[in-house]
């Protein structure tokens, strides 16, 4: 008795399940089909930037990089290591012992965390009043007042904005990278014709 109670029970589930089944199938068919994904995608999309935001206690987990700023290449001897020896009195050594030490590129996904504290040689993702896209620049001197110096690896001097940048417009520093991960980003920059970050 208890034995085919069960199984209409189990019945019932799989043909609740089957049901559901063809609802989704019609639902998802068909050129409707592709606005159902593209609206799904983006919801699963946003979800996990929040989930993330939280877990990484920053408002900017996820950034896309859309300028060469933080390239390294043949260049990166004089743009980058001459450069700070020249002007900070940084040697090899210490650059090297910085996180994220070989930059990143175009396209490239980078994770960020929120901090209480950053220090010389992070790479920390802020926002420039006026500036829609945010910086991903590292800091190469902490001022007396608090706020940082930055300079992107492969510029050959700092920027108009870079001397001063206020904590409470830094959303986090760099932890690690993704590779290639962001080239939709980019391209929809490109196409939207957002200004890029330097």
């Amino acid at each position: 008795m208890v034995g085919r109670k069960e199984e209409k029970i189990e019945r019932k589930n799989l043909k609740g399940v089957e049901s559901f089944r063809k609802k989704f199938d019609k639902m998802t068919s068909g050129p409707f089909g592709y606005f159902v994904y593209a609206i799904a995608g983006i919801l699963i999309a946003f979800l996990l930037n929040q989930a993330l935001a939280l877990g990484l206690d920053t408002d900017l987990p996820v950034v896309a990089v859309v300028s060469g700023s933080m390239t390294h290449d043949g260049t990166t001897e004089q743009v980058h290591y001459a450069w700070l020896k020249e002007n900070l009195d940084y040697n090899h050594s210490v650059v090297d012992s910085w996180p994220i030490k070989d930059g990143f590129l175009i396209g490239d996904l980078p994770i960020v965390a929120g901090a209480d504290e950053y220090k010389v040689g992070d790479v920390i993702v802020y926002s420039v009043p006026g500036q829609s896209v945010p910086i991903v620049h590292r800091i190469i001197r902490v001022n007396s007042d608090g706020t940082f110096t930055t300079k992107g690896d492969h510029n050959p001097n700092l920027l108009p904005f870079e001397g001063a940048v206020r904590k409470e417009n830094v959303h986090g520093k760099v932890i690690f990278i993704i590779p290639k991960l962001g080239y939709f980003k980019v391209a929809l920059t490109k196409i939207v014709g957002a200004s890029a970050s330097v």
